[in-house]
């Protein structure tokens, strides 16, 4: 079974928002076996939104819209949809009744432009809100249309209630699985040159690269009736891209450093914390994005100014003065002093040279971060391209990585 993502939003189109539901739908579908082969996005235009469901319906089993579910004028996927099926709108009597509900809930009074949203395509079955905006679903000949509102945690929340079920019914029972190797410090072309051959031949399971912010994510998938005999497929080629890619690929199935380094503390009972110029807590954001994070993470010193850097992080006024705090010196100093205030297992830093300008003779993208534990201390220089946003996450990304390779070596 496959099926077609359509977005509905001029803001889509103009860039002022990222379709994160395409993504996140995408994602879904392919665990339940469901193939999407196109992503369409489409602005608030009837005379397009129509055509562009129809040829979604002419191509795919499936069509997930987004968007276009709202009580304002441009809201008019109910329409696109009935007029690419060549059905008119009807007033659902439920439906008024639970919007009329849900405002009266809140103490409000219902403006009149709300109750477009209780309107369906002929044959739509409405699926039960999250918001104040139903969705809809309809099968037809051309195929099933899920009619989803566009607030990404509505439209999840709607999307494992209803599509989910409905789809892996109709799909049967199999089942796509992925796995991620998670490769630092070779680039793109270096880690293809070493499993060429495996890409060459794959047939299932498949493998894709994705690259970014220093780093390469293989995705290894594969397609069977079941979960664990995709993961059987999966399983001999994944260790042999491991033994090929031997240091360079970080152990688990992550797609960043944060969860690698968080399994590993919380797995060894050990603490982290960071003193942070550079980044700005951005390894500190990290880190405490994922669940647990209590577990193992004790505090973020962030030290912009020299001054800060030595009255909170202590490191010494010979190296400000000195190497400067653009330096291997720095980056190890912020290192030991994040792990001797905040007392953790594991100290990290990162220092250096966001840009545009340079500082201290230092061009742009010039960057040292640092690992200490009781043991060592170890730090790396490295050069980072592009804007402010992928300096500072090149460095929160290699910073962490040398913590994880500290760790792994005690």
């Amino acid at each position: 079974m496959n099926a077609e993502i359509v977005g509905v939003g001029t803001e889509l189109l103009l860039g002022q928002i990222a379709n994160t539901n395409a993504q996140r739908i995408s994602d879904t579908l392919a665990g339940i076996g469901v193939d999407v082969y196109y992503h369409t996005v489409v602005g608030d235009n009837l005379t397009r939104m129509a055509p562009a469901i129809s040829q979604a319906l002419s191509r795919a089993d499936a069509v997930v819209i987004t968007g276009g579910l709202g009580p304002t004028p441009d809201d008019i996927t109910r329409e696109g949809v009935a007029l690419a099926l060549g059905r008119r709108l009807e007033r659902s009597p439920e439906l008024v009744a639970r919007v009329t509900a849900i405002f009266a809930a809140m103490g409000r009074d219902m403006p009149e432009a709300n109750l477009q949203q209780a309107d369906l395509p002929e044959g739509a079955v409405p699926i039960e809100p999250e918001g104040t905006a139903p969705g809809f679903m309809l099968d037809s000949k051309q195929g099933i249309v899920f009619a989803l509102p566009g607030v990404p945690w509505e439209m999840a929340a709607m999307l494992h209630k209803t599509v989910v079920p409905e789809l892996r019914m109709r799909a049967g029972d199999a089942a796509t699985i992925s796995r991620q190797v998670l490769v630092l410090g070779l680039g793109e072309s270096l880690t293809h040159s070493k499993i060429a051959d495996l890409v060459e031949r794959q047939a299932n399971p498949t493998i894709a690269y994705l690259a970014g912010m220093g780093q390469v994510r293989i995705r290894i998938s594969a397609k069977a009736a079941t979960e664990a005999a995709a993961l059987s497929l999966i399983e001999p080629v994944e260790a042999e891209v491991r033994a090929r890619l031997g240091a360079s690929a970080l152990p688990g199935n992550h797609a960043t450093v944060a969860p690698a380094l968080a399994e590993l503390l919380r797995g060894s009972g050990a603490t982290v914390g960071t003193a942070e110029s550079l980044t700005g807590g951005l390894i500190g954001v990290e880190l405490t994005a994922l669940p647990g994070s209590s577990d193992y993470f004790a505090g973020a010193l962030v030290c912009y100014s020299n001054d800060a850097k030595h009255a909170v992080a202590r490191v010494p006024s010979e190296i400000l003065d000195g190497p400067g705090a653009i330096s291997e010196e720095c980056a190890a100093a912020l290192a030991e002093g994040a792990r001797e205030v905040l007392g953790t297992t594991l100290g990290l830093s990162a220092t250096g040279v966001a840009g545009p300008a340079t500082q201290e003779g230092h061009p742009a993208g010039t960057i040292f971060v640092g690992a200490a534990t009781a043991a060592a201390t170890e730090v790396r220089a490295l050069r980072g391209y592009g804007d402010r946003t992928n300096v500072r996450g090149f460095a929160a990304t290699y910073a962490m990585d040398l913590g994880l390779r500290l760790l792994h070596a005690r």
